[in-house]
């Protein structure tokens, strides 16, 4: 996820080509020159900005623990005046006007790495734009020349594109990084080796911890070596002239602009490098490259995940999977917590992360549908071109993507920006009949919900004797019929069977987010002391429950033996195939109920469960062994699809078929 202003994923190998790099502009923002002396070892910084400012009064912040030395201008001093606590006030006269020079330095407040959003220690550093370690004047851009240094055995990266090589000697190390616009500055630190690939003109750099860095580093640089010319064919230039995975002890994943922050226990994770990476990687186009404008609503998140996580899932095969998965979040998300798209500003977890990014990711993939895979690049290259180092807004979106198709897509975009909730689809009258030697199958499709019309293109397929038939049909009203031709006899019809319509499913089997999205979740707990795993696995603390209620959302939580005889005592569904003693731990759904059951041999298997299935969310059961591994892991099969008619023809009867 890009980090967001204080709210808080095997590609095959492909032949590089010729990377496109977006050329520096003239520098049209104001320039700030920055130099910076970082010590983890005693968490103190000192600073030097030098940036332009117009005669009059101007604002800054900066944070109250450290000391504003000196403020100047053409060597001679200016008061800035402290009107409350990390709040300053600098009244330029107009003879003063032009380059102004401002020192600070001190120590960081001590902070635990693991909860903090800011700290300098020597196992890690974060300086984000927030918390004001810098004094950050009310200027929406600017653009960055940052000049680093930390002590020897650290190292640094910041916003922008790594000029020119690091120095690293006995003095220390000592890099600059430049950005010809941006509206924060953000820094790391940390005790990292450094590796570097050159792709095509772009330096793929990761700065890891020893350990870290000889186990998986060639892994994040070989990844990151195949996204980047993917993600330039895909979104256009790359918007800097470098590209770093640094590790930190925050247990993280956050785009910044040219880097990408990930936990040190998140790094070595398989599948991190097969999808979160990704995903950072294509936010330096989406998030960094062009900014949001947040008061109009978060785009990047649903562009981001749809350009690079679905893209890439494409590639494996897995697309299909992703759809379902996510429209089975939305049709367990709760309606009070359902909302409009055009709403979501940031957040990755919960609801925040299925309106934003499922929901998000759904629109675009429903609009390269409409208007093809050559306008969608077009249109993805040009809001590109249109907005890099700027802002852009849903409007700035659905413009680039009109353009690019030449057809006005307003109406196509804003119900699915403006109004919550979901389509519903129902069949009615399909039938098919023979007609002259020829064969066809009529019926109507109608939008069934209480909410007026989405404007919706629905895929049909048709299986005939000797293969499948595909099929499209607009549906922007109501309801609307159709009538198919065939050449050989029709077997069945499907309306979107392979989950490419953003709408509600019509009996989805529950999953662990049956109860993780429900506020109003309950815990029936077969022992004491188990209410921090419950909290665990649902994000929030719930309240005990006594009796099974197959329509109140549940957690069972206990001991192996305990939850058998429970689910015996409560008259509740037993899960198939021996389930509950499978394994050393396990997480079941209820089918039919809104209950979540998970159950373990011992204290360990409980702890090993718990901490890892809020990564399970989109999952009916989960099995693993007494080490954590996963041993099973699956979604139940739907209990009936009222979108499949089996077909029997009109003009043959069924006894003689």
């Amino acid at each position: 996820m890009i980090r967001d202003r204080y709210p808080e994923t095997l590609l095959p190998r492909i032949a590089l080509g010729v990377l496109l790099l977006l050329p520096l502009p003239a520098v049209a923002d104001p320039l700030w020159k920055m130099s910076l002396d970082l010590d983890p070892a005693t968490g103190t910084l000192q600073g030097e900005l030098r940036l332009p400012l117009t005669a009059g009064s101007h604002s800054f912040t900066l944070l109250d623990d450290l000391d504003l030395r000196a403020v100047e201008a053409a060597g001679r001093p200016l008061d800035a005046i402290s009107v409350e606590p990390g709040q300053y006030r600098l009244d330029v006269p107009a003879a003063a006007a032009g380059e102004i020079r401002l020192s600070w330095g001190g120590r960081l407040p001590d902070a635990d790495p693991q909860r903090s959003r800011l700290f300098l220690t020597p196992e890690g550093g974060f300086l984000p734009e927030g918390p004001g370690w810098y004094p950050r004047f009310e200027q929406e851009a600017f653009a960055l020349r940052l000049e680093g240094r930390t002590p020897p055995g650290q190292r640094f990266v910041a916003t922008g594109s790594l000029s020119a090589s690091p120095r690293n000697d006995d003095r220390g190390y000592a890099a600059v990084y430049e950005h010809p616009g941006t509206d924060a500055i953000t820094v790391a630190t940390g005790p990292w080796e450094e590796r570097e690939r050159l792709v095509d003109g772009v330096r793929v750099r990761t700065l890891f911890p020893a350990q870290l860095d000889r186990a998986h580093a060639e892994n994040y640089l070989d990844h990151s070596a195949n996204y980047l010319p993917l993600f330039v064919d895909r979104a256009g230039p790359y918007p800097y002239q470098s590209f770093t995975v640094a590790a930190s002890p925050m247990p993280v994943g956050f785009a910044f602009a040219g880097f990408t922050l990930l936990g040190e226990r998140v790094i070595p994770l398989p599948f991190i490098p097969r999808t979160s990476l990704a995903h950072e990687l294509m936010h330096n186009w989406w998030g960094t490259g062009v900014r949001i404008d947040y008061e109009s609503g978060n785009w990047s998140e649903g562009l981001t995940t749809y350009m690079a996580d679905y893209h890439l899932d494409e590639q494996r095969g897995d697309a299909a999977d992703t759809r379902r998965r996510w429209l089975l979040d939305l049709a367990w998300l709760p309606e009070e917590l359902d909302r409009p798209l055009v709403t979501f500003q940031g957040g990755n977890q919960g609801a925040n992360r299925i309106v934003g990014y499922n929901r998000g990711a759904m629109l675009f993939r429903m609009l390269e549908e409409r208007i093809g895979s050559e306008a969608f690049a077009s249109g993805a290259r040009l809001l590109n071109e249109r907005h890099v180092f700027g802002v852009a807004s849903w409007n700035d979106v659905v413009r680039a993507f009109s353009d690019a198709a030449d057809e006005e897509l307003h109406a196509f975009f804003e119900p699915w920006l403006e109004r919550p909730r979901l389509p519903e689809l129902a069949l009615h009258s399909v039938a098919a009949s023979e007609e002259q030697g020829r064969w066809w199958v009529n019926g109507s499709l109608e939008q069934a919900q209480d909410e007026p019309p989405w404007p919706l293109r629905v895929p049909l397929e048709i299986e005939t004797e000797s293969g499948v038939e595909r099929h499209v049909v607009t549906l922007d009203d109501r309801r609307t019929d159709f009538r198919v031709a065939l050449q050989e006899r029709p077997v069945a019809l499907s309306a979107d069977p392979h989950h490419e319509v953003l709408r509600r499913l019509p009996d989805p089997p529950p999953v662990l987010r049956t109860v993780s999205l429900d506020p109003d979740t309950r815990l029936i707990a077969m022992q004491d002391g188990l209410e921090p795993f419950a909290r665990a696995v649902l994000g929030f603390a719930p309240e005990r429950a006594e009796d099974f209620d197959p329509d109140t959302p549940l957690l069972v939580m206990g001991s192996t033996s305990d939850v058998i005889r429970w689910l015996d005592r409560a008259g509740a569904p037993r899960p198939p195939d021996d389930l509950a003693q499978s394994g050393h731990a396990r997480m079941w759904t209820l089918p039919g109920t809104r209950t979540a059951v998970v159950s373990t041999d011992d204290a360990a298997g409980l702890n090993n469960i718990a901490r890892t299935l809020r990564h399970h969310g989109h999952r009916s059961y989960l099995v693993q062994d007494a080490d954590g591994r996963t041993e099973e892991v699956g979604v139940w099969e739907s209990e009936s699809d009222p979108l499949r008619v089996e077909l029997v023809s009109a003009s043959v009867p069924a006894s003689k078929r």
